[in-house]
C-alpha cells in the first residue's frame, strides 16, 4: 500500500487533533504523513493541568485557544509561524530515528544543519537552541497497533507570545539549563509552504511516491465525534 500524505487547511485546533486521531484509527497499517497548522493556540500535554502550565487569564484576554492532546509532552504555542507534523505507522514500523531524519533532510535543504537537544526535540546545530519539539502515542502494545510522532517546526512564530503564555515550573527550565522559555527555542526563519514542501519531498524519498490528500481523507462523522470530545471543558481541563 501507497504512503498517504494529507495536507489540512484548517487551523481550528480542535478540528486538527481531531482529524489526526481519525486518521490514526482509521490508517489500517498505512504509513501517513500529516501536516497541519493551528491558530492562536496553546496545546498542552494529555497528563498536564493546564492552570500550572499556561496563562489561562492572559490567553482568554488575547483570544488565545487553550487544546489538549491526546500524547504526552509538554505546552507548546502554535501559530501560523509554526508547522505541524504527525508521522502514522503500526507501531512494528514507527522509527523516531527515520522521522527525525526526515524532518532535518527537509531542513537542511535550506542549508540549516540539524541535531537532536534530547530525546523529542530537534536543535538547530550552529547554537543548540531547538526548533522542534515532538511528543508519542501508541494506541496498544501490539507490533499492528497505530501510532504516532508528532511535533513543531518553528519557522517564524512569535516567540514573545510564546514567552507571554507559557509557564513551566522553574524546576524544568532549570533541568535544560536555561533560565526562560525564550532562551531555548528559536525559528527557522523560513517560510511555511517550502518547509511543508521539503519535508514532503524527504518523506517521499525515504518511503516512496505517496497518494495526496486533504482533510477529507478523514472520516467526517468520526473527526466530529471526536471534535466535539477534544474541545469539551471536561477534556481540557482533567488530569
Amino acid at each position: 500500500m501507497k504512503p498517504l500524505i494529507v495536507t489540512g487547511s484548517s487551523v481550528d485546533p480542535y478540528l486538527n487533533l481531531a482529524i489526526e486521531e481519525t486518521l490514526l484509527k482509521t490508517s489500517c497499517g498505512r504509513r501517513i504523513l500529516y501536516l497541519w497548522q493551528n491558530d492562536n493556540t496553546v496545546v498542552i500535554g494529555r497528563h498536564q493541568d493546564a492552570q500550572a502550565e499556561c496563562d489561562l487569564s492572559g490567553m482568554e484576554e488575547d483570544g488565545v485557544t487553550l487544546a489538549k492532546r491526546i500524547s504526552g509532552g509538554g505546552a507548546v504555542y502554535h501559530d501560523l509561524g509554526n508547522l505541524n507534523f504527525t508521522f502514522i505507522a503500526p507501531r512494528g514500523l514507527l522509527s523516531v530515528d527515520e522521522n527525525f531524519s526526515i524532518i532535518s533532510e527537509a531542513v537542511k535543504a535550506f542549508g540549516i544543519d540539524t541535531c537532536r537537544t534530547g530525546n523529542n526535540d530537534l536543535g538547530v546545530a550552529s547554537t543548540g537552541a531547538k526548533f522542534s519539539g515532538s511528543a508519542f502515542y501508541q494506541s496498544g502494545p501490539d507490533e499492528d497497533s497505530p501510532c504516532f510522532h508528532h511535533g513543531t517546526i518553528l519557522c517564524s512564530c512569535d516567540i514573545d507570545k510564546m514567552v507571554r503564555y507559557l509557564t513551566p515550573p522553574a524546576a524544568k527550565l532549570e533541568r535544560h539549563g536555561v533560565k526562560s522559555v525564550k532562551a531555548r527555542v528559536c525559528n527557522l526563519g523560513l517560510e511555511i509552504g517550502a518547509v511543508r514542501e521539503s519535508v514532503i519531498k524527504a518523506f517521499e524519498k525515504r518511503y516512496g511516491e505517496a497518494d495526496r490528500a486533504g482533510e477529507e481523507a478523514a472520516d467526517t462523522a468520526m473527526a466530529e465525534e471526536a471534535r466535539e470530545r477534544l474541545s469539551s471543558q471536561e477534556w481540557l481541563f482533567s488530569i
